[in-house]
């Protein structure tokens, strides 16, 4: 089978490229950096797309793309290990953009230093604490 250069032969990289298209919609994957800012890029093209060719499927159109872009975002912080919450800082104007940055440049959690650490968001204690529970 034909390598390239970084040892990553053709197959798995096939292999890998099918699964992120059958899982686009998921929320439970992970994705890393390169993968969250080529889909991030791809997004924006599609949305001055939609915008330069207006058209009755416009509306469609955003809402998928919209969906798509969450999701993409709830990967890339399931990726990192931080709550799913953490996408209502997208509403502050100014700090959107700053966590944008962030996601972009912070590297994953998938790494061996990490791979024995679990971390929770701020709301999952709380979302999961049941009725009778002290702690």
């Amino acid at each position: 089978m034909t390598s390239l250069r970084s040892g990553v032969k053709l197959k798995e990289m096939i292999k890998c490229i099918v699964h992120r298209i059958k899982n686009i919609f998921s929320i439970s994957e992970e994705v890393g950096r390169l993968d969250y800012f080529i889909t991030s890029s791809v997004l924006i093209f599609l949305l001055i797309l939609v915008y330069k060719f207006e058209g009755w499927w416009t509306l469609p159109a955003l809402i998928i793309l919209l969906v798509f872009g969450y999701t993409n975002i709830f990967r890339r912080l399931n990726d990192l290990w931080i709550s799913k919450w953490s996408i209502l800082l997208f509403a502050i104007p100014i700090v959107n953009t700053l966590f944008h940055l962030y996601l972009l440049f912070k590297p994953g959690k998938h790494s061996a230093h990490y791979s024995n650490k679990k971390t929770k968001g701020f709301l999952d204690d709380f979302a999961t604490k049941k009725k009778g529970d002290t702690k």
